[in-house]
């Protein structure tokens, strides 16, 4: 995109006939003349026109529930695997082994996983129910999508 060179009037003029149509985004006005989706913005706004967001709105505001509602299903899923981690402390446990000359395996049922197995358990439960937090104070923070907001700006030129 060429920069510091002032447009020409019928240059101006084209870039505004294709924001007048309303079938084309800022953006790939700016691309087809070779402008910056500023320039575009700007012919735009010293006409009084501007472009039609709602779809990208729309789009977005879709995107963000699609998100939450799939790291409300994550947090659910790591909830439950944090359980599940919890009830098998209590369970009995399979013991194993391969080896000798032979490679033969062995096995024996205890009834409770050994302290090592134990402290592995605790620690993934913990793990799992750290990531499930995390997930709900990012959304329950109620903070607000003005970095979104600005950089859909800048992307749009508007």
């Amino acid at each position: 995109m060429p920069q510091g060179k002032p447009l020409n009037d019928k240059a101006r003029a084209a870039i505004l006939r294709d924001i007048e149509s309303g079938e084309k985004s800022c953006r790939s006005i700016a691309t087809e003349h070779g402008v910056a989706p500023s320039t575009v913005a700007k012919i735009a706004r010293d006409n009084g026109l501007g472009f039609e967001r709602t779809k990208t709105k729309n789009a977005t505001e879709a995107k963000k529930a699609d998100n939450a509602a799939l790291r409300a299903s994550t947090s659910r899923r790591f909830l439950e695997e944090a359980n599940r981690f919890l009830d098998d402390l209590h369970k009995p446990a399979l013991v194993w082994n391969f080896g000798g000359k032979d490679n033969t395996f062995n096995s024996k049922e205890l009834p409770a996983p050994s302290t090592a197995d134990k402290r592995n358990l605790i620690v993934s439960a913990a793990t799992a129910i750290d990531k499930h937090l995390v997930i709900e104070k990012h959304d329950s923070s109620g903070e607000s999508h003005a970095a979104v907001d600005a950089w859909l700006t800048e992307m749009t030129g508007l």
